[in-house]
């Protein structure tokens, strides 16, 4: 049945900004009733141009077990679309997800860079479509409440939204989402492209026997410092996420960078594998490219010399294209510098050996041209890089891997840069059992991540469970999740914490959530123990990161460095300096352990690194005191240096702001005294004071949370204070919570 409705856009559940006029909504209701519900959101005119292809998605969707709604609407602002969504989840609480197909409006949110992994661009400093960050987090997350900025005037799809300082700080999506948008550079006509998914996608449905049993990972070139054993400890995740795929020599792939100087080739063929269900990338990224390689570094004299030469060539014919130096000055200059014989210079601009060095260049990057004319194959494809997923831009990595006539059907992928250290891989294995790619990533929800495509993919399962109808009908059922707890098997004992977590508002289950953490087999559910009790951050939070350094699992030890470093308390510092003498092939343990170094009191670390190794078995006590002791003490000097700034009153707002925004990544707990008094000084400048009340905002597992929450609220209480400071007050105080 169809039905048409034009609405007057007033306040109903959020703070929506309404414009004067409202578009007209046609909504389209389910065919059948099921226990829980869907919606297909697109504008009018791709729901003309792809008609045909949106009602059979939907009628694929209705067999799935979804009751699915139909909005389109000629949508001028993105408050019209939410303002739809927001009334059909009051009114239907079922509603499982939702998916925008087509030229919806694309929100850019500003001020809520805490929700994001990595993204920290100054936004007073850029403009900005460089300083927003693209995100349906508007639409899916009703918890969070923004204010309407402006309308973007070269993007008029483009709308810019503050988050609201008053308001919810973390992100706790209502339902999943997934965006289905064309990516125009590609060519052709993208309505038919649209409908061509869509239909594949219904397709996709008919199968009910495709259980998720074969994969493929790869690690890719400068990705968590290149260790090879945060490489191989994947497997751990991979075996526990995924045990149905572990058959065959080919069910199952760890594939890793250094297997070839030109990886793209074999992964190009990995991906036209028929038969594989998942493929992991975890690699660096731009909107249009997969970084998979560095540069041959050659295994020969001859690859060795040809890389050299190609090198400078490059070099040369560079500068002089600049018009800064003539050729022969630049051919003298290198000549001199190198100790070559002009003669070197004899094919520098050999047309072949210039059509060679670029074709090698391509080919340590998967580029969209390499995507264009492919079919790939797997159905849910996981790009953890940054960028991939810029689905705001005319072009975007994650957009080729659905709109193609392979299998692909939804890809995982970012929107602006996202940390290496993030857990990619939590709850994934949920896939294995049932559960709509939608349902893991609301799970993983991040500003920037996102599903392009169908989030309503699913994989059968061997075993008689489907989570996806669980986690709908026993969402709130405690007795349920304390019984899965109990099971033998990783992926229940992680869904049963995070939903037991969820749900645990008195804040009671640490005991129990650090018990799991100590006693528990499984590496993937000791992270996740590790991950929720990090939200209580209380003593056990602590202890878990003491017991974690250590964890057999590099993944659990490199997030327990991290977590070191946040929380400051000075007890950490002995597990700490053992780690960092222990962990030598751990690199990405240690390059978080360092980073951690500097967020302790410089004198106790040094005397605690000096004291550990005096007793230590090794065998260049002295040499390790001293470079320890070097690198500790430029440490300090750097930070004092950078501290100091921040309290001299004669250098400019910038200047200090600049170092104050340092304090966003690194948490100096034993200035937090003085970070207090500025604050509470009214003669310091305002910019100061905004930036440092937003800077304290990131210390959400300081030892001091509580003093510099206190300490907040007394000066947010004055009557006098700048409305910026005020707002910025309450914001930090609301994230701190």
């Amino acid at each position: 049945m169809v039905y048409f409705i034009k609405r007057s856009y007033i306040f109903l559940v959020l703070l929506i900004v309404s414009l004067p006029l409202s578009a007209q909504v046609f909504i389209e209701k389910p065919i059948s009733q099921h226990p829980t519900s869907f919606a297909i959101i697109t504008d009018s005119k791709t729901f003309e141009k792809s008609k045909e292809a949106i009602y059979n998605y939907r009628d694929a969707l209705e067999s799935d077990g979804l009751s699915t709604y139909i909005i389109s609407s000629s949508w001028t602002s993105p408050d019209e679309v939410k303002k739809e969504i927001a009334i059909l989840y009051e009114a239907h609480k079922n509603l499982e997800g939702l998916v925008l197909v087509g030229d919806i409006p694309i929100v850019l949110i500003r001020n809520a860079q805490h929700l994001t992994t990595a993204f920290k661009m100054n936004e007073d400093k850029f403009p900005f479509p460089q300083s927003s960050v693209p995100s349906d987090r508007f639409y899916d997350d009703l918890h969070l409440s923004f204010d309407f900025i402006s309308q973007d005037k070269k993007q008029p799809l483009h709308f810019y939204y503050k988050l609201r300082e008053d308001g919810i700080q973390i992100l706790n999506p209502n339902f999943y989402s997934a965006r289905i948008k064309y990516p125009e550079k590609r060519g052709g006509d993208k309505y038919k492209a649209i409908s061509d998914f869509l239909n594949k996608a219904a397709s996709a449905k008919k199968d009910r026997n495709n259980p998720l049993d074969n994969i493929v990972s790869f690690t890719g070139a400068s990705y968590n410092s290149e260790c090879l054993t945060a490489w191989l400890d994947e497997g751990k995740s991979l075996r526990e996420n995924f045990p149905f795929a572990w058959k065959t020599g080919t069910s199952a792939k760890q594939l890793n960078f250094r297997m070839d100087d030109f990886m793209k080739h074999l992964l190009i063929n990995e991906l036209q594998r028929p038969e594989v269900d998942v493929f992991m990338f975890h690699e660096h990224g731009m909107p249009t490219q997969q970084l998979i390689n560095n540069e041959p570094a050659g295994a020969s004299f001859e690859s060795r010399y040809n890389i050299l030469q190609n090198s400078i060539y490059s070099d040369v014919r560079r500068e002089v294209s600049r018009g800064k130096i003539s050729l022969d000055s630049a051919k003298n200059q290198y000549a001199k510098q190198y100790n070559f014989k002009l003669s070197f210079f004899d094919k520098l601009y050999d047309k072949d050996l210039i059509k060679q060095d670029s074709l090698e260049q391509a080919d340590v990057m998967i580029n969209l041209s390499d995507l264009k004319s492919l079919s790939t194959n797997p159905a849910f494809v996981l790009l953890d890089a940054c960028y991939n997923g810029s689905f705001h831009e005319d072009d975007y990595v994650a957009g080729y891997y659905i709109f193609n006539p392979g299998k692909t059907l939804v890809v995982s992928a970012n929107t602006r840069n996202v940390l290496q250290d993030r857990w990619t891989e939590e709850l994934i294995g949920l896939l294995s059992y049932g559960a709509r790619a939608g349902q893991y990533n609301r799970y993983v929800a991040t500003l920037e991540g996102h599903l392009i495509g169908d989030p309503t993919v699913r994989f059968s399962t061997p075993e008689n469970v489907n989570f996806d109808a669980e986690l709908n009908s026993q969402a709130s059922n405690s007795k349920y999740w304390e019984q899965l707890l109990k099971l033998n098997n990783s992926v229940y004992q992680s869904l049963a914490i995070r939903q037991l977590a969820d749900y645990d508002s008195r804040k009671v289950l640490s005991d129990k959530f650090f018990k799991v953490f100590k006693e528990s087999p499984f590496s993937t559910v000791r992270m996740e123990a590790l991950t929720t009790l990090s939200n209580y951050n209380d003593a056990n939070f602590t202890e878990a990161v003491v017991l974690g350094l250590n964890d057999s699992y590099e993944l659990v030890a490199r997030q327990a460095a991290n977590y070191a470093g946040e929380i400051g308390d000075e007890k950490l510092i002995l597990p700490l300096v053992n780690a960092f003498l222990n962990s030598s092939e751990r690199k990405r343990v240690l390059y978080n352990i360092q980073a951690a170094f500097g967020q302790f009191p410089a004198d106790k670390l040094l005397s605690t690194f000096n004291a550990t190794v005096s007793a230590s078995n090794l065998i260049n006590k002295k040499n390790v005191e001293i470079e320890i002791s070097d690198f500790i003490i430029k440490g300090k000097v750097q930070i004092e240096k950078s501290h100091n700034n921040i309290l001299n009153r004669s250098l400019t707002a910038e200047r200090r702001v600049n170092d104050i925004r340092s304090i966003r990544n690194y948490n100096y707990h034993y200035h937090v005294d003085d970070y207090l008094k500025i604050l509470n000084d009214s003669n310091e400048d305002e910019k100061v004071r905004v930036a440092l009340a937003e800077a304290l905002g990131w210390f959400n597992h300081s030892y001091r949370k509580n003093e510099i929450v206190q300490g907040l609220k007394k000066i947010s209480a004055k009557k006098d204070l700048p409305q910026t400071l005020k707002l910025e007050l309450i914001q930090t105080i609301n994230r701190l919570k």
